[in-house]
């Protein structure tokens, strides 16, 4: 069968999101400033919160059409908010900051790595609690082409670590779990999840906090290459 192959999570493993991407009210604030809408910040907390707890799992059932699902629930909650003029100039202004891919910035040696594993003849693969934007993110940084499969929760209709995540990956991967190893810097979702799937884990820990558990671990994607050959 050959080497193993390796699946790499996205945010947090291969990438990283700048932090208003991680708290979404922050973006809807500096976008109202930025086009002269003044929106208490505790409305727009309020509403972003509401909105998760009314939408939640709901996009699942958009994959292939997320754009209308975000037209649906960042509409609600521009009605929450009681927005009236420059409705539309609020949403296009919120959706193009959401969906601007060079946000998203590769980790310094993500590339380097990719190509060292590929150059060595591991198949890579990748596993995202993501939308259908992750192909689109991919394809702007160039790394669209690099890998053998790409699976994301949306698609799957549940997120790691759910057992049918991986079970999805590596059906489109032709590999049985032993054949398989998962690299992911969330303990519970990357780390448990792909452990308890059957495959590898190896647990990225970027912050140099103390395993919960004794474990495969790297502080840096470089750090991967002597696990996979030695």
């Amino acid at each position: 069968m050959g080497s193993s192959v390796v699946f790499f999570d996205f945010g947090g493993t291969l990438a990283q999101f700048p932090p208003t991407l991680r708290e979404p009210w922050r973006v809807w604030a500096e976008v109202g400033r930025a086009i002269g809408l003044e929106i208490p910040e505790d409305r727009i907390r309020e509403a972003d919160a509401e909105a998760e707890r009314r939408f939640h799992g709901q996009i699942y059932a958009f994959h292939g059409r997320t754009e209308e699902y975000w037209r649906l629930r960042d509409t609600w909650i521009i009605d929450r908010l009681g927005v009236q003029d420059r409705r539309e100039v609020l949403f296009d202004a919120v959706q193009a900051a959401f969906n601007d891919p060079s946000l998203v910035q590769l980790y310094p040696e993500t590339r380097e790595v990719l190509d060292d594993l590929r150059g060595r003849g591991f198949p890579i693969g990748v596993i995202s609690n993501f939308t259908d934007r992750l192909t689109e993110i991919l394809a702007h940084h160039g790394l669209l082409g690099m890998f053998e499969t790409i699976t994301y929760s949306q698609e799957v209709g549940v997120e790691k670590p759910d057992r049918r995540v991986f079970a999805r990956a590596l059906q489109r991967a032709h590999r049985s779990p032993a054949d398989a190893v998962h690299v992911g810097d969330s303990w519970t979702e990357d780390y448990l999840g792909a452990r308890d799937a059957g495959l590898r884990a190896i647990w990225l820990n970027r912050l140099e906090a103390d395993p919960p558990a004794p474990c495969e671990m790297v502080r840096d994607l470089r750090e991967i290459l002597p696990l996979l050959t030695r």
